[in-house]
């Protein structure tokens, strides 16, 4: 039977996804005020700050369009903090900014790496 995707349960989907291509998940929902990243994790030697999104009914393109560059600033921002507060060097640590989209029902799952 096939799994029902909710926005709720769309990053734990991602989480998943993301460990099966080998990833590490090192944080889910990173929040600070005036931002937040739905799954942290390692790739190699790579930080990787992913944002998820789900729509029931689009193609990914759109997903992915639906980024708005205040929010990609956000999240920049948060990952920022993330790496200051657990004093990492960003000047000299390999960081990425990754989508995973989650479309429809059955589900499809694309992941941009590198996404902005």
């Amino acid at each position: 039977m096939q799994e029902v995707v909710t926005g709720k349960n769309a990053e734990k989907i991602a989480a998943e996804f993301l460990k099966e291509n080998s990833l590490t998940i090192i944080c889910k929902n990173y929040r600070i005020d005036g931002g937040e990243i739905d799954i942290i994790a390692r790739d190699g030697v790579h930080w990787v700050f992913c944002e998820v999104k789900y729509r029931h009914h689009e193609s990914f393109a759109k997903v992915v369009e639906q980024l708005k560059p205040q929010q990609c600033r956000r999240v920049r921002h948060t990952a920022r903090h993330y790496l200051l507060s657990n004093h990492i060097d960003e000047h000299t640590t390999a960081i990425r900014f990754d989508v995973i989209a989650i479309v429809g029902q059955p589900k499809s799952i694309e992941w941009f790496k590198d996404a902005f």
